[in-house]
C-alpha cells in the first residue's frame, strides 16, 4: 500500500510539473506526439536500433568498470533548484554516435575545452577523454548524479584516454560562467526549450564579449529549433541522432544577433 501511494504521489507530481511547464493544450500535444513516437518504436527496425544502443552502453560500462546506464526521471532525484521543472530524464549518450560526432568536428582538440551541460553520471565526460581536448568539464545540478559521476571518473581507466585535465562541477548550468577559450558545448537533451533558450543566450553573450570558435553538439536534439532560429549559429553537420552548430564569423561584428526568447525565461536573484 505504501509503494502504491508513493507511485501515485510521483505521478501527481509529474502531472503538475508537466501542466506548469506546457499548459493543458501543450500537454495534450506532447501526449499525442509521444503516442505517435511509441507506435513508431514498436517497428522492428526501431526496436533493433534501441537494443543495439543499449548493448553498446552496457559494453562501455562493463569494459571500463563504471555505471552510467539507466533512464531516470527528475522526480526520482533530490534536486534543490527551481529549474528542476525544466529538466529532462537522465539517459546517457550512445558511445558510437558520440565518438562519430566529436570526430566530425573540424578542430584541433588541443585548442578547445569540452563542456557537458547536464553531465549526469558522466558518460559523455568519460567518452570525451578519448580526444585530446585542452580540458573537459561536466556540469550537473543533481548531487546524486554528480556523486555517481565522480565515482565513475575515479574508477575510469582507459588506454584510449588523451586528456587528464577533467573536472566535474555540481552546479546549475544556467549559472556556470563559460571559459574564454574555444569551446565545444555538449548537450544530451538535458533541458526543455526554456532552459535551452537561456543557455544559448549565455553562449551568445559570452561569444559577443569574446568572439571565438564555439560549437554546440546536441545529442537527441528535441529543442533544435531554438538553435536553428538563432542567427549567431549555423548548422554544420548531422551525425545520426546528433546535430552540430557553429558560431558564425560574420556575427562577431553584429551585437544585435538575436535568439528567440519567446519562452520567457527569467532569472531570479
Amino acid at each position: 500500500m505504501k509503494n502504491l501511494r508513493s507511485i501515485m504521489n510521483g505521478l501527481v507530481l509529474k502531472l503538475k510539473r508537466a501542466i506548469h511547464r506546457h499548459g493543458f493544450r501543450g500537454l495534450l500535444w506532447i501526449a499525442t506526439e509521444r503516442i505517435v513516437r511509441l507506435a513508431d518504436s514498436l517497428r522492428p527496425s526501431v526496436r533493433a536500433e534501441i537494443r543495439m544502443r543499449e548493448r553498446r552502453a552496457a559494453e562501455f560500462d562493463q569494459r571500463f568498470g563504471v555505471e552510467t546506464g539507466g533512464l531516470i526521471h527528475p522526480t526520482e532525484l533530490s534536486i534543490n533548484s527551481p529549474n528542476q521543472i525544466h529538466s529532462v530524464s537522465y539517459g546517457g549518450s550512445d558511445p558510437e554516435f558520440f565518438r562519430k560526432a566529436v570526430e566530425a568536428l573540424p578542430i584541433d582538440y588541443h585548442d578547445f575545452t569540452f563542456i557537458d551541460f547536464g553531465s549526469g553520471k558522466g558518460r559523455a565526460v568519460l567518452l570525451a577523454k578519448e580526444f585530446a581536448f585542452q580540458k573537459i568539464v561536466g556540469v550537473e545540478f543533481c548531487n546524486e548524479l554528480h556523486a555517481i559521476a565522480q565515482d565513475n571518473l575515479m574508477r575510469f581507466r582507459s588506454e584510449l584516454s588523451k586528456c587528464e585535465n577533467t573536472e566535474l562541477i555540481c552546479a546549475d548550468a544556467m549559472a556556470y560562467p563559460l571559459p574564454d577559450g574555444c569551446l565545444v558545448c555538449y548537450f544530451c537533451n538535458p533541458f526543455d526549450a526554456v532552459l535551452m533558450t537561456h543557455m544559448l543566450l549565455n553562449i551568445r553573450e559570452s561569444f559577443l564579449q569574446n568572439p571565438r570558435d564555439i560549437f554546440v553538439v546536441y545529442y537527441n536534439p528535441k529543442e533544435a529549433h531554438v538553435i536553428d532560429v538563432a542567427d549567431c549559429f549555423t548548422s554544420v553537420a548531422t551525425v545520426g541522432p546528433v546535430r552540430i552548430w557553429r558560431t558564425m564569423p560574420e556575427s562577431q561584428a553584429c551585437p544585435s544577433a538575436t535568439i528567440d526568447n519567446s519562452y520567457g525565461y527569467t532569472t531570479t536573484a
